[in-house]
């Protein structure tokens, strides 16, 4: 059920015209050196969930760089959902974060560009549901815009769709049994650009 302006906002037309603009293979190719930075070859992955995966860029990436037989997704949007489910051994699913209710756990969570379009309101059940995703020993990559102030920005016209704050900070602050392993940021006019990201990934402890 919908139960927020941003959900409606995704799932809906906007959404969908979002799913034209990126259907672009340079994408992927940037993605794979952005994963492959962070992971190296230090992380055995071979289960993984994406909160917002869109139409999969991201998944083709990782699909790359790791031996993935297990990979499950959320999104919200049912024209994007099509394209998702055509990548092999993937099960997505077509739904809101906040109606997700992990019955397993994942060695890697992930969540790239897609806090910044939350209400604001549900971030801390997002949070958990991040949490209960991620099995113990496990991983959780947050990628998203940063601000150490919640802040609210106009986006592409549209107001109280765009939020940065200190995401991954108020993650770390609420489960006392994580860790920051490593963080960085991701420049716009890198040889294989992103969208200006600070990413941080996080360890679950025992």
């Amino acid at each position: 059920m919908l139960i927020n302006e941003q959900e409606k906002f995704w799932s809906g037309n906007f959404g969908n015209c979002y799913i034209n603009r990126n259907k672009n293979t340079k994408i992927v190719k940037n993605n794979f050196f952005f994963f492959k930075k962070i992971f190296s070859n230090r992380f055995n992955i071979k289960s993984l969930i994406e909160f917002g995966p869109n139409i999969g860029l991201n998944l083709l990436a990782l699909k790359k760089i790791f031996k993935l037989k297990f990979i499950t997704a959320v999104e919200i949007n049912k024209k994007a959902c099509i394209k998702v489910r055509k990548i092999k051994n993937v099960n997505v699913l077509n739904k809101s974060i906040v109606d997700f209710s992990p019955e397993e756990t994942f060695d890697l969570v992930l969540l790239k560009g897609v806090l910044i379009h939350s209400n604001p309101n549900q971030l801390k059940k997002i949070y958990e549901i991040i949490y209960k995703s991620c099995r113990v020993s496990g991983y959780i990559l947050i990628a998203e815009y940063y601000s150490p102030k919640p802040t609210e920005l106009m986006y592409r016209g549209f107001k109280n769709k765009l939020f940065k704050r200190d995401f991954a900070g108020e993650f770390l602050k609420k489960y006392k049994k994580t860790k920051i392993v490593d963080y960085g940021f991701a420049y716009h006019k890198d040889k294989y650009p992103q969208d200006d990201l600070n990413w941080f990934l996080i360890k679950k402890n025992a």
